[in-house]
């Protein structure tokens, strides 16, 4: 059976759109050598690129003092207009605000010498208190005077000592 033709073309149509069907579905050939162009800046923020060829990435930083807007990225990708054939840097959508001093999840306290001080000396004070306290307790000693030893003698009492009042 032959294809039908194309009016007044003389060209068989299915071939000829099977051949275009192909060559939209094909990856898009990039030019050897395509980079992109410089990224563009964004306030409070730096980026050094490493490789400027397509398909590669690189991420912006946020100048000291600044940090990330939450929900906004640091990535970039360089791709490839496939209507133009031209390598550009994908939208960045970093915003970088600046840090807040009253947000930080550390907060500096100073403390004056004086201050610090008194607070070891209080804590040298329970230090010893505990560890006295810990101690075995020990029995009181009592001091015993030695006496010398004296034979007990029982006398009996006679009139005799009774009158001399001994």
């Amino acid at each position: 059976m032959a294809s039908p033709q194309l009016r007044g073309y003389g060209v068989q149509a299915i071939p000829v759109l099977l051949l275009l069907l192909l060559l939209l579905l094909l990856p898009l050939r990039v030019t050897p050598g395509t980079t992109c162009p410089p990224p563009v800046s964004i306030e409070h923020a730096d980026i050094r690129v490493k490789n400027y060829s397509v398909n590669s990435r690189e991420r912006y930083v946020c100048n000291s003092g600044f940090k990330r807007k939450a929900g906004t990225s640091t990535l970039i990708e360089c791709v490839i207009n496939k209507n133009t054939n031209v390598a550009h840097w994908t939208t960045p959508s970093l915003k970088c605000i600046k840090i807040s001093p009253h947000s930080s999840k550390m907060t500096k306290v100073a403390i004056s010498t004086p201050v610090l001080l008194v607070g070891a000396g209080v804590v040298m004070a329970f230090l010893a208190w505990y560890i006295k306290s810990r101690q075995p307790s020990q029995p009181c000693r009592v001091e015993v005077e030695t006496m010398e030893t004296v034979p007990m003698t029982v006398r009996a009492s006679s009139k005799e000592d009774e009158d001399t009042g001994a």
